[in-house]
């Protein structure tokens, strides 16, 4: 019977396995862990994408608002006969006013609700006219005039204060 015996170069062998095997998992933590810290790097700024979204958002909202609440103002302003209304009875009479006898175009679309995405406004209306619009969602706005806790509460409305705009 031969029996084999472990030479130096065996040895060295097996040395060698054990470091590479180390060695590997060394680097396979590594990975992990950038793996791991990139992740949360990530949601990070995901966060920050969706808050500066909403601000965007949030922006528009008053800016369309105030195109609405300008138009209404401008409409309201038109010289019109006995019996005609001084005020819009839909959002699509801000866009083509026939009252004064010639086209005028107090809007140049009726644009949608930034917040909600929809075409959808609310409107604040004065017996059967629109006095003014706001947005139908019922969320938490980030920067909204004192007392206004979700965006349909924050209206912009004909002759409206300017402490009530943001």
């Amino acid at each position: 019977m031969h029996v084999l015996r472990p030479t130096h170069q065996h040895a060295c062998a097996r040395v060698s396995i054990r470091v590479r095997t180390r060695q590997a998992g060394f680097t396979y933590l590594m990975l992990l862990w950038w793996v791991a810290l990139s992740g949360l790097m990530l949601a990070a700024m995901a966060q920050s994408w969706v808050l500066d979204a909403r601000r965007a958002r949030e922006a528009e909202l008053v800016w369309r608002g105030e195109q609405f609440r300008q138009a209404i103002e401008a409409y309201a302003s038109v010289p019109v006969g006995e019996g005609q209304s001084q005020l819009p009875r839909r959002l699509e009479d801000l866009l083509e006013d026939r009252r004064s006898g010639e086209l005028q175009r107090h809007l140049k679309r009726i644009w949608p609700d930034p917040i909600t995405g929809r075409p959808e406004w609310g409107l604040v209306r004065e017996g059967d006219g629109i006095t003014g619009v706001h947005s139908l969602s019922a969320a938490r706005p980030l920067n909204a005039p004192e007392g206004v806790l979700r965006y349909e509460q924050w209206t912009f409305v004909l002759g409206q204060p300017q402490a009530m705009r943001p």
